[in-house]
């Protein structure tokens, strides 16, 4: 499973990489997604299509 790291910018965004391999899966460049806290710490992730 790819890991990666979250980072703070210096206008206080937090970003994430993702991985390349997930991204090109899912064809990700460009989409928008939606976060959720789904319980404890498990995020979900939808492509939101609008």
């Amino acid at each position: 499973m790819p890991k990666t790291r979250v980072s703070q910018g210096a206008n206080g965004q937090y970003k994430v990489t993702v991985p390349k391999g997930i991204a090109e899966a899912m064809a990700l460049d460009g989409q928008r997604l939606e976060w959720k806290v789904k319980s404890g710490n498990t995020l979900e992730v939808t492509v939101v299509n609008e």
